[in-house]
């Protein structure tokens, strides 16, 4: 038999040449079944799984430093934005300052300088009595040496005296060039 499965492989028949129509329909009909069992068989159910508890994850000592190096430099760049801002704040504030003390200076010389007008002058020196000198009131003084003075204190002390002053007077000098 195995022969006559073996020829009909490669080919040979046994004398007739017509088709069998009916064997390929049963062969249609055999794999159907086969699948039908299969489909009508309901599936097994799986059996569930338990999900396995995972062991706890331990941090490593350099995971904690490096993330407590990075908190601390978020912290010290928030603060430094902080201060940014206090000092953007002051700049502003000193700002408006010197505008307004620079209308001060101005308004403070325009007035220095109306004390000093020539006309002003005259109008408040004729409102006080004053009056232009007249020729006989006026007098011109030539003096031989030449234009010094000399002043003389009355209360000059002995020489202990005056080295001591000296003394103090550069210790003075010297603490206020520290301060």
């Amino acid at each position: 038999m195995a022969q006559k499965y073996d020829r009909r492989r490669y080919g040979y028949t046994d004398g007739s040449l017509a088709y069998d129509l009916d064997a390929l329909a049963r062969e249609r009909a055999l794999e159907e079944a086969g699948r039908v069992e299969e489909d009508r068989r309901e599936p097994a159910a799986a059996p569930r799984r338990q999900p396995v508890a995972r062991p706890v994850a331990k941090l490593s000592p350099l995971v904690l430093a490096c993330a407590a190096l990075l908190a601390g430099l978020v912290v010290v760049l928030l603060m430094g934005y902080v201060r940014l801002t206090e000092v953007t704040a002051d700049i502003t504030q000193l700002k408006r300052e010197m505008s307004q003390q620079e209308e001060r200076h101005v308004a403070l010389l325009t007035q220095y300088e109306k004390t000093f007008d020539l006309a002003t002058v005259k109008r408040v020196a004729e409102e006080e009595g004053m009056k232009k000198p007249i020729g006989g009131q006026v007098e011109y003084l030539e003096l031989p040496a030449s234009d010094s003075a000399v002043v003389y204190r009355s209360d000059a002390g002995t020489a202990l005296e005056s080295i001591a002053s000296a003394i103090s007077d550069a210790a003075k000098t010297v603490v206020e060039y520290f301060r």
